[in-house]
Formats: C-alpha cells, structure tokens, sequence
C-alpha cells in the first residue's frame, strides 16, 4: 500500500501553548492536519511514540554554517578581535568544503532535535552561486528546514570600525573593495534560482551589519527584498563599540538607518541588538520586527547581556540563536535555551528574571516569526515539524515542569525521532538520509585542513592585535547611552 502522511501515536504532546495531553497528530503534505487521540490512519505512515514526548523541532535563528568546523579553535576575545582571528585570518575553503561544513551543522543540529535555521553564512564575492548552491544543497540533502541569508558587505574590514582613539594609522585595506552593484546582482541570482523551489529552503537578504556596507548595497538589498517579499537578516549593535561605527557611517543610529531603509518590518530579523537603547527597541517593537538573542557568542566575546525581560514584557518578538560554532563551539539549541535562561539572573530583580518557559516560546514562536514561516507550534495548520523525545530521562508530571527540565538539563540526548516537513529524517537518534559516518570521516578531513592553518591565523592575528585593542579599549571606556556588561566593582585586587 502507498502511504499518505504520517500519524504519530498515542505521543505525549508538549506544545508551545496548552497543557500536556496525549494524542495522536496526523501530518499530510507537510503540514500538520489533525491532533487528537484516536484518529484513523488511513494510508499514513504510523509512528508509535508510546512512552515518547512530542513537541515541536526548535528554531536556531541565527548562525553562520561556514564556521561548524571551527569550534575550539578561537580565543575568548571582543567582537573586533575576534573577528581577525575566527574570519578573516581563516584558510580558503571551496564550495565543496562549504557543503560539508553546512551538513556537519544540519546533522548536529537535527539529531538534537533542531528542525529550522537561519543560516547567516559568509558569502565570498567571488564564488557566490557556488556557495550558494553548495549550502543549499546540504539542508536538501539533510532534510533540514533552512532559510539562507548570504552574509556579504562591500566595505574594508578597516572601515566598519572607529579609529576615534587610535595613537597609529589605520591599517592599510586588505584587499580591493568590492562592487555593492555586482553584490545585489549576485543576490538577484539567487533568488532567482531558489525562491519557492524548495518546500524546505528559502532564499533571504542578509547584509552582514549597516556599518559593513556602504549605502550603495543597502539599499540595493533593501529594494530587493521589497521586490521579492523576502526576509531580511542582519546584525545590529552586537557590541558597544558599534555605537561608534554606526554614527561615523551614517551619522545617525543603525536602527534609524534600518527603519528609513523600509526594512524594519515583520520578515526582518535583527541578531544581537545589545546595544540598543530604549527607543530603539521600541522602534523594532512598532516595527513588528524580530530581535534574535545569541547568549553563547554574546558571553564568549563579553558583548552584553541582552534585557530580555523588558523586551518580552514590552512585547517585542525575540527569537533564539546559537551563532557560529566559531563563537558558541556547538549547534546544540538545548544549551542556547539554558543559556539564555541562566544569562538574565546577572540583570535585574529577580522577580523580572524570564523562566525556561519564556525562553521556550522565545525559541519556537520567535524562531518562527524570524523565519516567516507557521513553525514552533503542533497545533493543525502548522508545519509538520516534529521532534520525538525518549521518556526515559524525562517523565513528564506537568507542562511547566517538563518545559523546565528540558531548557536546563537535557542536551539533545532523548531526541529519538525527528520529522521536517511530514518527513522522518531522524530516527533512533540517527539520520535516516544521510551515511554519518562517511560524513563524520569527510568532516575530520576538513577540520584537520582548518587546524593546520591555526599558525597562519595567529601570525595575521598578531599584526593586527594591538591597534584593535586600542581601540576597543578606548570605546570602552567612553561613556554609552546604556549599559549592557555585567560588572565586578570594585575590581578584584583594586585599592583604594
């Protein structure tokens, strides 16, 4: 008999709203058609989850897949210095690494239970319908949920920054600058070759922040995902130094700038936003766009603490990241929930402090408004995007109790059956589409290639260290509309 759908049984069923009950949900076409016990199967495919957690596949709202093989190589270091070693001073990779890199992500990512991403991935000028197409044909092949926003500027690394407080030149470019024209061009294209071909993948405009591009790309982007009705996807305020940058660029905050843009709207998601001040955030409030919180990588490079109560409570759509391995050193959307979780005991009264269930519907319904698309729900009419945990390390009591235990002690490890899209793409634990092992050894092959690089990284790194710490440090010291970093005062060892 040909099977029509899938009917997933008798599963104890944890959705974003609602209490526990168990029941059945049928899937067909890729989309969830019923939920309730009893329900007849028809020529579906029956899945039995007795004794089995059914709750919707999470949302990693913002990450860059050209970093999964990265993790454990970068120091702890601010934004700016970071990126010198974690980025730029990396070894060239080919659009056949880009999709081993992609799939090593997609497949951490699935079998902890992760169904959708944003993929916020560095694009090279020079080869983006390679990129492109090599990214996107890993989540095909993974069975993944994916919105692609190719990460591109046009501008000197040199020039997104302030140099206010540098006592030695600005560093000489490091290379030619790029056509913002040829940019949106290469875009176009890729928009052209994927928008609605993919029931799983779609294309999105993503300018890698307002202070790495000039006007010319913005808003040759901004125009293009008018045109196209696509989502729009950029960083804004990660760090306090890009106060400084944004002003000098456009003489005005980035948020302004994104708002005159006609970007700011909902489809537009914004990563980090740490730095915003009150009126910003209500601006992307009134704007229906999306803040998407990246706790791992905003520790990892000590850029602040996003405040996430006053947002929630002010009714601000804020989805839920995990950022590049390269900053975070995992995919794992367990521990960015924990994190999140535990981040906001260091600000503010602890009766504002957001519980797990908060940071919960942060990564289902905000991971879903971020990409445009009905996720993060298993109610009928929602994408059948389902993700089936093993009963044995968590015995649910109450919902509250179960969301709980699941945001601060599980890790991916009772995720047994993954479904994307009406589709069984996990199941034991394992890929059902992909050989992981032969992926595992490509992966070892790559990551090796990337580790004997680590020399050449430190030795680019070093030429750049100290100016870039300058003038970190000066923009740290000045004063700042708002205050973001927790602090130890007096300092340990101070006098007085």
């Amino acid at each position: 008999m040909i099977t029509s759908g899938i009917l997933v049984r008798r599963a104890t069923i944890l959705d974003a709203e609602g209490p526990l009950q168990v029941a059945d949900i049928r899937a067909e076409g890729g989309t969830i058609t019923a939920v309730g016990p009893g329900l007849r199967p028809g020529s579906a495919r029956v899945i039995e989850a007795d004794e089995m957690v059914a709750m919707p596949g999470l949302i990693n709202a913002h990450t860059h897949s050209t970093q999964n093989l990265d993790r454990g190589t970068t120091p702890n270091l601010p934004l700016d210095l970071w990126l010198m070693w974690a980025v730029l001073g990396k070894c060239p990779i080919t659009a056949d690494d880009r999709y081993t890199l992609a799939m090593a992500g997609a497949l951490e990512m699935l079998e902890s239970g992760c169904t959708a991403v944003l993929d916020h991935g560095w694009v090279p000028p020079w080869d983006f319908e390679d990129y492109s197409e090599a990214v996107m044909s890993a989540y095909a092949d993974a069975g993944m949920r994916a919105g692609l926003a190719p990460m591109i500027g046009d501008l000197d690394i040199f020039d997104t920054m302030s140099f206010a407080g540098a006592s030695q030149p600005k560093p000489e470019p490091l290379g030619d600058p790029f056509d913002p024209q040829g940019l949106v061009e290469s875009m176009t294209g890729f928009f052209d070759r994927w928008q609605d071909a993919h029931s799983r993948l779609t294309p999105m405009v993503g300018p890698s922040a307002p202070q790495r591009c000039s006007h010319e790309l913005m808003d040759g982007l901004a125009r293009l995902a008018r045109e196209r009705g696509a989502g729009f996807h950029t960083h804004v305020l990660e760090t306090r130094t890009q106060i400084a940058a944004n002003l000098e660029r456009y003489g005005r905050s980035s948020v302004s700038y994104l708002e005159d843009l006609g970007v700011l709207q909902a489809g537009a998601s914004l990563a980090h936003c740490v730095w915003m001040d009150p009126d910003e955030y209500s601006t992307v409030r009134r704007c229906g766009a999306t803040i998407v919180h990246n706790p791992v990588s905003n520790l990892r490079c000590g850029s602040g603490i996003l405040p996430v109560a006053d947002l929630l409570e002010g009714g601000t759509s804020v989805a839920l990241g995990a950022d590049g391995a390269a900053s975070n050193d995992n995919q794992n959307m367990f521990e960015a929930m924990k994190f999140a979780t535990l981040l906001q005991t260091l600000h503010g009264s602890h009766l504002r402090w957001p519980q797990a269930p908060a940071i919960w519907k942060m990564c289902l319904q905000g991971g879903a408004a971020a990409l445009g698309q009905p996720l993060g729900s298993l109610q009928p009419g929602s994408a059948a995007d389902i993700v089936l945990l093993d009963t044995e390390r968590h015995v649910p009591v109450h919902a509250e109790g179960l969301v709980t235990s699941l945001v601060l002690a599980e890790h991916g490890e009772s995720v047994h059956t993954v479904i994307v899209d009406g589709e069984m793409v996990v199941s034991e634990g394992r890929s059902t589409r992909v050989d992981t092992d032969a992926m595992a050894a490509r992966s070892r092959d790559l990551q090796r290639r990337l580790h004997e690089n680590l020399p050449e990284r430190q030795a680019f790194y070093d030429r750049y260290v100290d100016v870039l710490t300058e003038i970190h440090d000066y923009e740290m010291a000045r004063p700042a509309p708002v205050e973001r970093l927790a602090r130890i005062t007096p300092a340990f060892g101070a006098t007085d």
